[in-house]
């Protein structure tokens, strides 16, 4: 990924790098990987057998390096916003003590936490605390991939119009809204699909912090660094300490434990975000 939005960073016009690397980043893994693939990989295990199922799951990636090898050219890049161009010829300690590398970084480690959080102590917490049936539980859960799939266009093509610092002020607010939604609400089910469709608004920001604001804050040389920063960092902080400390966390507290850590995410990220400057040439980085 950090390879991939690097070539998007410096190929695709900087009015729409936002929208393009969001639905690189999340419109596909959300749409094929959290809805279509699921249905299609258990309906053709059942069918034919999970063996051959691997041989389905594998074709995608085979296709991927296919496109690759006829499509991908190394091409020098397309100007880059005045704000990358006023740091060129920087230094990697320059990128590492970046403010908005810092803070994006923050933002992933926080928000990757909140996502694999979710998306592993939720479902117990629905069935066995709130007391739904499984598979009111799954259609509670399936609105995050629908969410996520919208969001991925939607909130990055946004940032593109207004500027990315406004947009990741407002989403980590509405990432409070889903824990609490499920900690407290207790209305119809479908407003709490509702609730958790608003809440999951933040994946929409998830492209933003982990590659268009640090592509547009350090020069061109480094952006391959900066990404796989963020993305690296959120990976082994956010993705495997964050599900260990909330599973100790649910086995010595409850299961209510693991949400109002979502809680800390969302306020954590909110917080960084606060001190971003803005990179969209739309909003007139200089």
């Amino acid at each position: 990924m950090p390879l991939s939005q690097s070539l998007i960073a410096t190929q695709v016009d900087p009015r729409r790098r936002g929208i393009a690397m969001g639905i690189a980043q999340g419109f596909g893994s959300s749409l094929m990987g959290s809805f279509v693939a699921p249905v299609v990989l258990v309906g053709f295990s059942s069918a034919y057998g999970w063996r051959h199922a691997f041989f389905l799951a594998g074709a995608p990636g085979l296709l991927a390096a296919l496109l690759m090898i006829w499509m991908i050219r190394e091409r020098q890049p397309v100007d880059m916003p005045a704000i990358a161009a006023r740091v060129a010829g920087a230094t990697l300690r320059s990128v590492l003590i970046d403010g908005n590398v810092i803070r994006c970084l923050v933002l992933s480690i926080a928000f990757v936490a909140y996502l694999v959080v979710t998306w592993t102590f939720m479902p117990l917490y629905l069935v066995n605390v709130r007391h739904y049936d499984p598979a009111t539980m799954s259609w509670i859960m399936g609105v995050l991939g629908i969410a996520a799939t919208l969001y991925s266009f939607v909130i990055p093509g946004l940032s593109d119009r207004i500027g990315r610092r406004p947009v990741m002020r407002l989403v980590p607010i509405l990432a409070l809204l889903l824990p609490l939604g499920a900690l407290f609400y207790s209305g119809p089910v479908w407003v709490l699909a509702g609730i958790f469709f608003v809440g999951w608004s933040f994946t929409g920001i998830m492209p933003l912090f982990m590659s268009t604001v640090p592509s547009e804050s350090v020069d061109a040389a480094h952006i391959g660094t900066a990404l796989g920063l963020c993305m690296g960092g959120s990976e082994i902080l956010g993705g495997v300490l964050a599900p260990l400390v909330s599973g100790y966390a649910a086995d010595h507290i409850g299961l209510q434990a693991p949400l109002w850590g979502l809680l800390v995410f969302a306020v954590t990220g909110g917080v960084a975000a606060l001190g971003l400057r803005e990179t969209a040439p739309s909003a007139g980085a200089n």
